[in-house]
């Protein structure tokens, strides 16, 4: 079911694509990404976010602070806040961490959430979020766009990140358009990847976007495709690894998850104009188990080959990755073991 700021984008896309007007930063039609119900969408949610849990220990050491999401019985250490910390009184601070760097924001207005919580000025003290609780969901954003800005200034630099980048949170559904990512629920961390992919393909220049509906298992247009394949594909880089023999995605369509893109399925749509097998196809071009193919290509590679391009489908990508020098035949192999053999075998 379409949520009707997405009927109005989907009329207006159809417009714009019409009258030949640019639909880069248009809204992306990714209503069967989670099919889940969005988070408190009609609860307010105060922009300062408190801990669901406070520890403390050592009190007679000296002051250490540190935040974690408890994720399926896992704390996870969240990383990069810009904190600051003022005195309250003379065996207390408060600490405040906005949810925004010159990269990127996390709110649900005009203005960033915010974590605020008063702990001892001295001892150890450990701020503890539940991986669904609002300020958990807030950190899970946070923690897949640090972790995504991070691993890009590792790998290509940041020159082509343009602008900042604003995550409104919580929203109807889960989609990109015009330059802002929209997520509905902050726990999960495959589709707020997917969603943040969107931003990065289009700050980077990689590709078309493509217009209308889409089921992650059927076939439609070379750029729908492209977009959408690519956007799961950066996911996965930032947060599977690469040797990952079952690679997948846990929350992601839950009609068919989990949804392993390491391993498609075989009633999966064959060829280029599906987004699942879009994603295998760059997702084997980089990972280092090896399923049939030997391809262990970084992605700072695939980026450069692809970068400014504007490709409007995977066969014109793959025709640039092979003109920057990835070799043919380790690209035929990868192409025909997520496309299939019946899927174009020569450029």
């Amino acid at each position: 079911m379409l949520h009707f700021r997405q009927l109005i984008g989907s009329i207006v896309f159809a417009y714009l694509l019409q009258m030949g007007i640019s639909t880069s930063l248009f809204a992306m039609d990714d209503s069967d990404l989670t099919g889940g119900t969005p988070f408190q969408i009609l609860t307010h949610i105060p922009l300062e976010l408190h801990p669901d849990q406070i520890q403390t220990s050592d009190p007679k050491a000296p002051f250490e602070l540190q935040i974690f999401r408890l994720n399926h019985g896992t704390l996870e250490h969240v990383v990069g806040l810009p904190i600051k910390i003022s005195h309250l009184a003379a065996n207390s601070v408060r600490l405040e961490a906005v949810l925004k760097n010159s990269h990127f924001e996390i709110n649900h207005g005009s203005d960033p959430y915010k974590i605020v919580a008063d702990v001892p000025s001295i001892g150890k003290s450990q701020l503890i979020f539940q991986s669904d609780s609002p300020g958990g969901q807030a950190l899970g954003i946070w923690q897949i766009a640090h972790r995504a800005k991070n691993k890009l200034e590792t790998e290509i630099g940041l020159g082509f990140w343009n602008s900042t980048l604003t995550f409104l949170w919580p929203e109807e559904a889960d989609y990109y358009s015009f330059g802002q990512v929209h997520i509905s629920r902050g726990d999960h961390w495959d589709v707020v990847g997917h969603e943040m992919g969107h931003a990065i393909y289009d700050m980077g220049g990689l590709g078309t976007f493509g217009g209308g509906m889409h089921k992650i298992d059927e076939c439609y247009s070379e750029e729908l495709a492209l977009s959408e394949g690519w956007a799961s594909f950066f996911s996965g880089w930032v947060s599977v690894d690469l040797n990952d023999a079952d690679a997948k995605f846990e929350y992601m369509v839950p009609r068919r998850a989990p949804i392993r893109f390491e391993t498609i399925p075989a009633n999966v749509c064959l060829g280029e104009r599906n987004e699942w097998r879009v994603t295998g196809f760059f997702w084997d071009l980089i990972d280092l188990h090896d399923d049939g193919e030997k391809s262990q290509e970084s992605f700072a590679r695939i980026w450069k080959a692809l970068e400014g391009s504007q490709v409007s489908s995977t066969l014109a990508a793959r025709t640039r990755l092979e003109q920057s020098g990835l070799d043919r035949f380790a690209l035929q192999i990868v192409w025909d073991l997520n496309f299939g053999a019946s899927s174009p075998s020569s450029l």
